[in-house]
């Protein structure tokens, strides 16, 4: 199912140039070729769409879907020791001497070079929504250094990509400590997970799962200091996330009110089903975002 389950979002430069048929145009120059025998990873881009194969970046509604493909050896490093250590000892045992650092260094880069061609290859799919007319770019990554694998493969294609990671008024941690605290903004509603942490590099950390938050010992942690670093919500009747004080938003989820509205689509075949997941996609991102913002205080614009 097309559907992100983290997001990174980017805000776009106002004067960026960017359009869905410059960016398709400039991926296609750069697809995905699988290792060579002697390459130790590859990355390029690849159609997100089956059906629409020449169509890299799959766009619709103003908004780009992009993929990018990355493949890379596996060699592990038991491997390379234990043939190190065999090569070395039948070295030192035939000609009596002690196999230096610099030479076993040699040994190991010839032995790598050896067993790169035999490797195991293992590969994955990163997916970017590039948003053009909200001048977003929302990355489904677990980690800022996925997003930003990404977003630097794909500026290094286009050539360049205004970006900058969003800013609000107030601070994921700051907020969520307030809620807490208080109470929720409207559209949002408390779930059952929080992490909670003491100031300073070694502060204590607790963490909550399947815990309602309003409860003495939730409220004990707070009033002694800690913070809220992540904590799980919902919007509405829609959606569930986790949000976190570095502005991610992971184990993005539908309930079911938007679950029954994807089984009822009337998609008489799986490449009418991926447009209607995409136009679900956009819209619920569309809704979603701008309200978190707005509960954040509002975006600091640069």
């Amino acid at each position: 199912m097309l559907w992100f389950r983290n997001l990174q979002i980017y805000r776009l430069a106002a004067d960026h140039a960017l359009a869905a048929e410059l960016i398709n145009a400039e991926l296609a120059k750069r697809p995905f070729v699988p290792c060579g025998s002697m390459d130790m990873d590859a990355h390029g881009w690849i159609a997100p769409a089956k059906f629409a194969a020449d169509d890299f970046a799959f766009a619709r509604q103003n908004a780009a879907l992009v993929c990018l493909k990355s493949e890379e050896k596996v060699l592990p490093a038991a491997v390379i020791k234990d043939e190190l250590d065999y090569r070395v000892e039948q070295i030192e045992s035939a000609e009596s001497r002690k196999c230096g650092r610099k030479e076993q260094r040699e040994l190991k880069d010839r032995i790598v070079e050896e067993l790169t061609p035999r490797a195991f290859t293992r590969s994955r799919v990163s997916r970017a929504l590039i948003d053009l007319e909200n001048g977003l770019v929302m990355v489904d990554a677990g980690s800022a250094a996925n997003a930003e694998f990404l977003l630097s493969t794909l500026r290094e294609t286009l050539g360049s990509l205004p970006t900058r990671l969003i800013d609000t008024e107030i601070s994921p941690a700051a907020a969520m400590t307030d809620w807490l605290t208080n109470e929720t903004p409207d559209a949002f509603s408390l779930g059952q997970y929080a992490e909670l942490k003491a100031p300073g590099d070694d502060g204590a950390i607790a963490r909550f799962k399947r815990q309602v938050m309003d409860c003495d010992e939730v409220r004990q942690h707070l009033s002694v200091g800690k913070i809220a670093t992540q904590l799980s919500l919902a919007f509405g009747e829609r959606l569930t996330f986790t949000l976190t004080e570095a502005m991610e938003i992971k184990s993005l989820a539908m309930l079911d009110v938007l679950a029954d509205e994807l089984k009822d689509m009337d998609a008489e075949t799986q490449d009418d089903l991926f447009e209607s997941q995409f136009a679900l996609l956009i819209g619920e991102l569309r809704g979603f975002i701008p309200v978190l913002l707005d509960a954040l205080g509002g975006e600091v614009m640069r």
